[in-house]
């Protein structure tokens, strides 16, 4: 399954290749922007994005108070932890909640940036066999947003 490229508008000095960010959601400033639209529309409040490819076209921004650069990002992949029959590349796996599962702070079956009920795809597979005091048969898989 290939997803389409997401876009947005950068500050030109934070334009590089590898850049990493975490999208907090809309400025005021913003919010009457022509641009809005084509620059926020597809990220998603508290993700992190790294920069995959700078483009040429530039633009003035309002909350930049500067010229800005257009860019092609793509959600930060991430590990988790998932039953071992899910940790197949390509397959899409929805996050529910762990109830009443004493985890750890630092547990992979379901880290902070992980949503429930958010859809993820298997992108790699990491470790057949990840150790894990609650479940058993887990699989350690790196894993992109939907």
């Amino acid at each position: 399954m290939i997803s389409k490229p997401i876009y947005t508008i950068i500050n030109e000095c934070l334009a590089k290749l590898g850049f990493t960010f975490q999208f907090l959601g809309e400025a005021e400033t913003c919010r009457s922007c022509p641009s809005l639209k084509a620059c926020l529309g597809r990220l998603e409040i508290d993700e992190y994005y790294t920069i995959t490819n700078v483009m040429t076209n530039k633009l003035e921004c309002k909350l930049c108070e500067e010229r800005a650069v257009v860019v092609q990002v793509k959600p930060l992949p991430r590990d988790l932890a998932v039953n071992s029959s899910s940790a197949v590349v390509g397959t899409t796996i929805r996050i529910r909640e762990a109830n009443d599962v004493p985890c750890r702070d630092n547990c992979l079956c379901l880290p902070d940036n992980i949503k429930t009920g958010k859809y993820y795809i298997v992108k790699k597979l990491i470790k057949k066999t990840c150790d894990c005091p609650i479940y058993s048969s887990r699989s350690l898989v790196e894993v992109e947003p939907a």
